[in-house]
């Protein structure tokens, strides 16, 4: 403002001073007698007025058009923080409807735990007081029994056949139901067997799209199935592992299908082995249905022994074999993948331009002033930790109570990228609000401005929050940090800035081909939209912009993302899952 008012005056001063110069020009050419030269310089002096007075209107009008600027950043800058305190009392709103939801699913279930307790003693008791009347009874009672003996021998004949009679047919169905599974599961497996035999041979992502979404639907009836079985809980466990892993192998793939990618030939090696073992396990169901009678079914379902259950047996070893052969392949990949970790770290750490930027003691100094209320007086530098996105010190300290606190302090610009303190967590004293709270408070000790919760979960008394960097009432959810909160205390037991410290750079405004309004049209016609704004999220092609819905549908509430430049839906997430 000031510098407008210089310029202003300036320019004022400097248009009188020439107005002024020419006005002594006219008088020294009238003395001279020139008439004709006194009227061009007075032509020259009214030329300089108009455009020192045209100066003053254009810094005027500036000044004004910067005070406008200045006004409509304010008004918007205002309106970005209404709708981000709006979106934020919503969501405050579900967090604590579903806590009342958890509150009272939790008195219900201790509600009836109470009311069997007290059957339970109401039974005993009963059983105590016909007990204490039959020993009172003694032996006056022996004539009027044998009195009555010979009705009561009769009535209980007709009850024992009765039983029988009933507990026949119970037999008998569960007989027919267990027969019925066995059989339908066979189909179920030959169902399996089949379409992994085609899919491993597909050259077209549209068949092979078509194929996984049968198998996924087949697989998921197959672990159905198997829970109806009377199986013992090894055999259940390693041949459910199997079909989940079918599952989630299809799920993946059709993920990656999706994203327009291809199956790569790891992909096809996988399906390989799960159709050879998968192959193993039908021809094993379609010899025991072929030579399955009533009375192995019988001991199989009452001892847990003969040919279904050596059967059983031997489906269980071939599962097992390729679940731990599974398992091995993963920790070798996980090796390997970690040696590369470790050789592009030591190399970027260890090259000339790239050395820590800081010393240890630097990092023991930080920790003081980042954990300054945690009573603790001294740390120490106890080891590095080197990975492929970044090096850091491992840094200690004992609070005076003997609490441990482990913190680990890049090296290169002495941020906190993550900490645990061990603090024993044993009552609820602060609220879900005031928890947050302390964690938004601690970030911004920590120099971590623009943050927003965006979920969080409970764990007893301890509460983990998510924030994600905002800006431009853009939430950009690659730039992630979860703090946990002890709501015993009040303190801070946790952080992880992992994330945050690699994604978070200055980026350009999102580019985005529809608008919220043509995004919102895409969704379900049932769901109502409380709340939305642009983000940024990640996915397998990158970072892409997504409009984020707050949605509710039937009592239950859902975040619901759609791609900013297609309008296809990236995910929908229950609110349950997320609080």
């Amino acid at each position: 403002m000031k510098k407008q008012d210089q310029e202003i005056a300036t320019n004022l001063s400097s248009g009188a001073e020439k107005v002024e110069r020419v006005e002594k020009e006219v008088k020294k050419e009238k003395s001279a007698g020139g008439k004709t030269a006194a009227k061009k310089v007075s032509v020259k002096v009214e030329k300089e007025k108009d455009a020192a007075k045209a100066r003053v209107n254009a810094a005027l009008d500036k000044k004004k058009a910067a005070e406008k600027r200045k006004v409509a950043q304010a008004k918007a800058a205002a309106e970005r923080k209404a709708a981000r305190a709006e979106r934020r009392e919503k969501r405050k709103a579900i967090w604590e409807e579903e806590k009342r939801k958890r509150a009272h699913e939790k008195a219900a279930r201790n509600q009836e735990r109470e009311r069997r307790r007290k059957a339970r003693i109401e039974a005993r008791r009963q059983r105590a007081e016909e007990s204490g009347k039959r020993q009172r009874s003694g032996n006056g009672g022996w004539i009027a029994a044998v009195a009555v003996l010979g009705a009561t021998t009769l009535a209980l004949g007709s009850a024992v056949t009765a039983s029988a009679v009933e507990m026949k047919r119970s037999n008998e169905a569960a007989m027919t139901a267990y027969r019925g599974t066995m059989y339908e599961l066979t189909g179920i497996m030959e169902h399996v067997d089949g379409d992994l035999d085609r899919v491993r041979i597909s050259s077209s992502p549209a068949q092979q799209s078509r194929i996984l979404t049968d198998l996924l639907v087949q697989a998921r009836l197959a672990e159905v199935d198997l829970e109806k079985l009377p199986l013992a809980a090894e055999s259940e466990r390693g041949i459910t592992s199997f079909i989940n892993r079918t599952a989630h192998t299809c799920e993946r793939m059709l993920a990656k299908l999706r994203q327009g990618e291809e199956l790569s030939e790891q992909d096809f090696e996988t399906l390989e082995r799960l159709y050879k073992a998968n192959h193993s396990i039908r021809m094993e169901l379609d010899k025991v249905l072929a030579e399955m009678t009533d009375k192995d079914l019988t001991e199989f379902i009452k001892k847990g022994t003969g040919g279904i259950a050596d059967a059983i047996g031997r489906i269980e070893k071939t599962t097992l074999e390729e679940n731990r052969a599974d398992m091995e392949r993963g920790m070798e990949k996980a090796k390997e993948k970690m040696k590369e970790w470790g050789k592009k770290a030591e190399k970027a750490v260890c090259s000339p331009d790239k050395m820590p930027h800081i010393e240890s003691a630097r990092a023991e100094e930080l920790c003081l002033r980042y954990f300054s209320d945690y009573n603790i007086t001294e740390y120490q530098c106890v080891g590095e930790t080197v990975t492929e996105g970044y090096a850091a010190y491992n840094v200690q300290g004992y609070d005076d109570k003997g609490t441990l606190l482990f913190a680990e302090i890049s090296q290169k610009d002495g941020a906190l990228i993550r900490f645990d303190y061990y603090e024993d967590c044993m009552n609820e004293t602060f609220d879900l609000q005031n928890a947050e709270r302390i964690a938004e408070d601690f970030l911004e000790k920590l120099g971590y401005d623009d943050m927003e919760v965006v979920m969080f979960r409970e764990n007893g008394t301890m509460t983990d929050f998510t924030f994600v960097y905002e800006d431009d009432d853009v939430a950009y959810y690659p730039d992630e940090i979860r703090v946990k909160i002890c709501r015993s205390r009040g303190v801070v037991t946790g952080m992880d800035a992992v994330k945050y410290l690699k994604n978070h750079k200055d980026r350009e405004e999102p580019n985005v081909k529809l608008s919220l309004a043509q995004a919102r049209e895409q969704l379900h016609e049932k769901l109502t939209v409380e709340s939305s704004r642009l983000a940024v999220v990640n996915t397998k092609r990158g970072e892409i912009p997504a409009y984020e819905f707050l949605c509710s549908y039937e009592n239950e509430n859902y975040f619901v993302y759609l791609d900013a430049m297609t309008g296809e839906e990236i995910s929908i997430v229950n609110a349950k899952t997320v609080y």
